[in-house]
């Protein structure tokens, strides 16, 4: 698969979700919105907008019978989530970390799965190939869903062990999932009639500018750019987009799957901090200023990471 991608392109891409997120520090700072306005947005992307993304985007794009291996990326997704907190956590531990070794190993575990590498494959590709990347995108985010929005709350209040039950993966998200797979299983691919469709697809739409604007606005709130606990926070960033891609290449590289699986598979280990995790740190009363500050660094710092981490992809796979 011949990648097609210029390191401006690429971080192009980056700069417009700071776009997005400049406007959402700036509608903050300047009190057009509040803080109890931006805790029910925050609530409504979770409860309403996600789930419509992610049912107008399972009935439309996914068939069982076009990837009969679609279970190997959610669990590749839970497994890249587990590897980066159990690294976090033996990071938090060398280190000795200023922050909350919870907000520190989720920093670590979870990347912006979905939105940042969605832009990038649309930027990169075209045709067939494109249209491939970004199913098993969509086949990625099933198992980064389940522990996103399932255990990383539990995980985050300390009330895994407590508060573990079977119920809690009965959430909207999670729930919109199974929705979408058993519609589809019984109904087939495409076949969602256009007066519940075309709903969810507006709805769904409109989920990439608010969580971003969403995000803006807790930079502003949590003031992410002036961070609180520096030590963690750089070694936060430094797993997330140094350590972490660096131990996953050569797995990739050396694994007997197709390059495109490889390609995408190490284009998810180079993504920064999951945005999603200030959503949720929103109603956990996680630290959300710890939070905010490492996706907002990770972010800048992916700018020029992630082009040189493709292009060193480039040259071990062609080499």
């Amino acid at each position: 698969m011949e990648l097609q991608y210029t390191f401006a392109t690429i971080s192009l891409a980056i700069a417009k979700l700071f776009v997005l997120m400049l406007i959402g520090y700036l509608v903050y700072h300047f009190k057009l919105i509040g803080s109890d306005f931006l805790d029910t947005l925050s609530l409504l992307l979770v409860r309403l907008i996600f789930p419509a993304l992610i049912i107008s985007k399972t009935v439309t794009n996914f068939g069982f019978d076009m990837f009969p291996l679609w279970w190997a990326f959610p669990l590749a997704a839970m497994a890249f989530s587990v590897a980066g907190m159990l690294m976090g956590g033996a990071v938090f531990k060398l280190i000795g970390g200023d922050a909350s070794g919870a907000e520190f190993s989720a920093s670590c575990g979870f990347q912006n799965c979905g939105y940042l590498p969605m832009n990038l494959i649309l930027f990169a590709f075209s045709g067939a190939a494109s249209d491939r990347l970004l199913i098993y995108l969509f086949l990625f985010i099933l198992g980064f869903n389940i522990l996103m929005w399932s255990l990383v709350p539990l995980f985050l209040k300390g009330a895994i062990n407590k508060g573990f039950s079977p119920r809690v993966f009965i959430n909207p998200p999670v729930a919109a999932t199974l929705i979408s797979l058993l519609w589809v299983a019984l109904m087939g691919k495409g076949n969602m009639p256009n007066i519940i469709l075309d709903p969810l697809r507006q709805l769904g739409q409109s989920a990439f500018p608010i969580a971003m604007i969403t995000l803006g606005a807790y930079l502003s709130r949590y003031q992410a750019h002036l961070p609180d606990r520096k030590k963690s926070l750089i070694s936060a960033v430094l797993v997330k987009i140094a350590i972490f891609p660096l131990l996953v290449l050569p797995l990739v590289v050396f694994m007997n799957i197709p390059v495109d699986v490889k390609f995408f598979l190490f284009l998810q280990a180079i993504m920064p901090t999951a945005v999603s995790l200030v959503v949720i740190g929103s109603y956990t009363g996680a630290d959300n200023r710890f939070f905010s500050s490492v996706i907002f660094y990770s972010h800048l710092a992916a700018i020029f990471t992630i082009p040189v981490w493709i292009a060193v992809f480039n040259i071990v796979v062609k080499g």
